[in-house]
């Protein structure tokens, strides 16, 4: 990447989540007392049954999805997930 080094996904994903977060708290830092518009962002919990784990190492990707089910309490299906936003 522009550091020089390889493409990291989880890396990329979780990235892309905290610049729409922040992204939202400035719109609504902005634009919320002149508008009345709230801005907002949601995240719908760990999915991780997904692909974005499938350049970890095979032990990870077995350990994680029961990890966030059962230790974490974070895990949600990709239905649930989909539900979530709508």
């Amino acid at each position: 990447m522009i550091d020089g080094g390889d493409f990291d996904g989880a890396k990329a994903y979780k990235d892309s989540e905290v610049c729409n977060m922040l992204t939202m708290q400035e719109f609504h830092r902005r634009y919320h007392e002149e508008t009345g518009i709230t801005f907002a962002s949601l995240y719908p919990g760990c999915i991780a049954t997904t692909g974005l784990f499938r350049e970890h190492i095979p032990l990870f990707r077995l350990l994680f999805p029961p990890f966030q089910k059962y230790i974490t309490k974070g895990y949600v299906s990709e239905d649930e997930a989909g539900k979530r936003f709508a």
